[in-house]
């Protein structure tokens, strides 16, 4: 690794459809749904499980990548160094992927 940025497309925002570019508000319809199915299409969603499987299997395989990789050491003492990784992405795709790791069920 080579210490750059990196994109990543499985790191997207959620497609909402037909209510993507809309009013933000309409959002809300989605995740009422979201509540009750988490694999729904309703108005041409991208489902929730589907976010969540994309993102998990994206930070899954960072972390097997940097276990694998020779850890640095620093210039004081020698110490291993361990690997920051900084994911950004967009706040629904955020909550779903903190929902998942934190084995949520709502």
């Amino acid at each position: 690794y080579t210490n750059d940025i990196v994109l990543k497309t499985r790191l997207r925002e959620r497609y909402f459809g037909e209510l993507n570019g809309g009013p933000d508000d309409q959002y809300q319809k989605v995740w009422d749904v979201d509540c009750t199915n988490p694999n729904h299409d309703e108005f041409g969603v991208e489902a929730a499980n589907c976010v969540l499987e994309r993102t998990t299997r994206l930070v899954t395989e960072l972390d097997e990548l940097l276990s694998s990789c020779t850890s640095t050491t620093s210039s004081s003492g020698g110490e291993e160094q361990k690997w920051k990784v900084v994911l950004v992405a967009h706040g629904d795709v955020l909550q779903i992927m903190q929902t998942g790791f934190l084995r949520h069920e709502d």
